[in-house]
């Protein structure tokens, strides 16, 4: 009966991850009686949604530069005057970002909860992991997606002058000039605080020249690598380095996953359930599908906002601050799946800390809401949130066990 249910099914040409929503949300345990024949209508829906294999997510770019770029990702003179480096927000034992909820940029001290105790000026975002930013397709970055190369179509803080076409080149370029994230607002930097490209452009000068003075062995392999003299380096060569350094750092490894759809490994029956109401009754794939389980799309969901948020007195308007579109207003990108279970925090202000947190407030936020506490701007906000919600209703109530199921399926995504 099952291989005839599973050809039938696929004859019929449906939509698997429909046939998996009727299976797990109505029908008895017992429709699929072989293992066997469960387990390969799992496999089929995620190669149906997008999954592909490690080694063709990973773009060989400049990979010559690589040494170079680590030098430069792990020194705290890529801060012109804030005494802090790319790596100390994107901490490879911490899940490639920082195990905090929000950022702490210049003027903090040590990792963790250490660093967020030392007084260092608060950047009121979680800190992405870096797993898979440089792959095939992570063509949309941060949580905003203040840069986004998508359909031919540019957004980003360089308008129509985007020092690159790669993404994760032009995204290297954002946090160095970030005031609070790695700039002080000394008296150099307010005099070219002026919104243009040209401002911008004296920041950078000045970074490179920092690099030259600190970093001169880097700097010089550098220059001799992309063939020019040292005088002529911009901080554009910087950036290539930095970027081949992220694709090779951080790239996607062999996962579970993908040991189970090449049929080299198994899932636990409690994976297994995970993996239907993921692509069934859960409709998590709705939006973490794709070979970065993410459509890299923007969505309002009601994780509860912690600290002060973007856009301050505890707001953050998430991607209308990067179109300025009030449709966008609350929305955030979706972020991959990928090593999920060890990049905690989550949510955008890293307000939920465990993976049953952040799947429950898809469907029930309310429950992770201490409306008791809040004032009446924290209502008001709540209550804007929930009304642009776009979860709630799409995603099903889940038991406390599919929940359970669901988050031991996410952990074969870790590597």
């Amino acid at each position: 009966m099952p291989a005839i249910l599973l050809n039938m099914l696929k004859s019929m040409k449906l939509n698997i991850s429909a046939v998996l929503l009727l299976i797990v949300g109505h029908a008895p345990s017992d429709l699929i009686a072989s293992e066997g024949a469960r387990e390969q209508l799992i496999r089929d829906v995620i190669i149906e949604n997008g999954f592909t294999p490690h080694e063709n997510l990973y773009i060989d770019k400049d990979s010559e530069l690589s040494p170079e770029g680590k030098v430069f990702f792990e020194s705290t003179h890529m801060s012109l005057n804030g005494n802090i480096a790319c790596a100390t927000c994107h901490v490879s034992k911490i899940g490639s970002s920082d195990g905090i909820p929000n950022a702490v940029g210049v003027r903090g001290h040590g990792e963790s909860i250490e660093r967020l105790m030392s007084g260092g000026k608060i950047v009121p975002r979680n800190s992405l992991a870096l797993w898979g930013v440089g792959s095939k397709g992570f063509q949309t970055l941060f949580w905003d997606g203040k840069l986004s190369f998508v359909d031919g179509k540019t957004i980003s803080q360089f308008g129509s002058t985007a020092p690159s076409d790669d993404p994760l080149v032009t995204a290297v370029h954002l946090p160095p000039v970030e005031i609070r994230e790695t700039l002080e607002e000394d008296a150099f930097v307010l005099n070219n605080k002026n919104e243009t490209v040209a401002g911008v452009d004296v920041i950078y000068g000045a970074i490179v020249d920092n690099l030259r003075v600190h970093e001169p062995d880097a700097f010089e392999a550098l220059a001799v690598k992309r063939k020019i003299p040292q005088e002529d380096v911009r901080f554009l060569d910087v950036a290539f380095a930095l970027a081949a350094f992220i694709r090779d750092e951080f790239r996607i490894k062999e996962t579970r996953i993908e040991k189970f759809v090449s049929g080299s490994d198994s899932f636990s029956d409690t994976e297994l359930f995970g993996a239907e109401v993921f692509y069934g009754k859960g409709g998590c794939v709705i939006c973490h599908s794709g070979p970065n389980f993410t459509d890299q799309q923007f969505y309002t969901v009601p994780f509860p906002q912690l600290g002060f948020g973007k856009n301050g007195f505890g707001i953050d308007y998430g991607r209308y601050n990067a179109t300025f579109n009030p449709s966008d207003l609350y929305k955030f990108r979706t972020p991959s799946l990928f090593n999920v279970a060890n990049t905690r925090p989550f949510g955008h202000s890293g307000s939920v800390y465990t993976l049953e947190e952040a799947v429950t407030a898809h469907y029930d936020p309310l429950a992770l809401a201490s409306i008791e506490q809040y004032d009446s701007l924290q209502r008001h906000e709540l209550s804007k949130v929930l009304a642009l919600n776009d979860t709630v209703g799409t995603v099903n109530f889940l038991t406390e066990d599919e929940v359970a199921a669901v988050t031991e399926f996410l952990k074969t995504l870790s590597f």
